[in-house]
């Protein structure tokens, strides 16, 4: 996600809201303990994207965990009055497997464009060790960029496998046991750290009706970036950056409500419209 992040820009913006609603979608408490392993559990929600107010985008999510297995598949794209500015669309896709408190990510697949501007992010992942990566375009060579070494690709995951979680259902109200982590990512291009943790709690009204988790979380570069760049340290002194957790009712997951990002031009929310989940014979809406 932070490797498409600029600050300057809308069409930029408008990029790296895009790569952050699929990442806030793919927050997610997979289904913990032997007996929820033998369900499957489908989500299926709608994120709307805004800058300052003003909507700019939407995204679209697909989500299955099944028998300690997790697969995702997200899409996104501009919308109403900011396709005048720039017409960016983005698709993000992973799957891997839930062991314990493990996650552990078989692939990911990163597709997004702007114009001329494509990116492009095939991985193959096994036992949280990066096996097989394609990254485009290639990282510029520069003499101040911090290099990615094997063992930087090694123990991570990838930006959805990022926050997917194992949870057992009794601590969904846990603060600090949903957000007290740190998570080691690989995208493709950088390495870094998401260091989350636990803000408050608070009561919401809209897609989700009852109490929600609000997790801070700090970004640390650690490969692949350039230090000094003014995105980076940007990024790396944002204070501003959060998530809101919530519960599904009967279940053992968990969906974001919200995230938001602080940007030089006006916080960049992406917040849960409508989420719907089915699964076991079981259907259920929150709105």
């Amino acid at each position: 996600m932070m490797a498409t992040l600029r600050i300057k820009g809308r069409g930029g913006l408008l990029r790296a809201s895009l790569a952050a609603a699929a990442l806030a979608a793919a927050l997610v408490c997979a289904p913990a303990g032997q007996a929820a392993a033998q369900e499957t559990v489908d989500l299926q929600a709608t994120y709307f994207i805004s800058v300052s107010g003003l909507t700019v985008g939407r995204a679209e999510v697909r989500g299955r965990f099944a028998e300690g297995q997790y697969a995702t598949a997200i899409s996104g794209s501009t919308l109403g009055i900011s396709r005048f500015v720039t017409d960016a669309r983005a698709e993000m896709s992973g799957n891997g497997r839930i062991r314990g408190s493990k996650i552990l990510p078989n692939s990911y697949n990163l597709d997004t464009r702007e114009g001329d501007l494509v990116t492009l992010v095939r991985m193959a992942m096994n036992g949280g060790a990066v096996t097989r990566v394609e990254a485009r375009p290639h990282l510029v060579e520069a003499p101040d960029r911090v290099p990615i070494r094997q063992s930087d690709k090694r123990d991570v995951v990838d930006p959805l496998g990022a926050f997917v979680v194992s949870l057992e259902r009794e601590r969904h109200f846990d603060g600090n046991a949903v957000c007290n982590r740190t998570v080691r990512v690989f995208d493709g291009w950088q390495r870094f750290d998401v260091r989350l943790f636990y803000r408050h709690d608070k009561r919401i009204k809209g897609a989700y009706d009852g109490k929600a988790i609000v997790c801070g979380a700090r970004y640390v570069p650690v490969a692949g970036h350039r230090p000094g760049r003014p995105v980076v340290e940007y990024m790396s002194e944002n204070k501003r950056l959060e998530v809101w957790m919530v519960p599904v009712e009967g279940t053992d997951v968990m969906v974001p409500y919200q995230l938001l990002i602080g940007t030089s031009v006006g916080d960049l929310l992406i917040t849960a419209r409508e989420f719907r989940v089915g699964g076991s014979g079981r259907q259920a809406a929150v709105r």
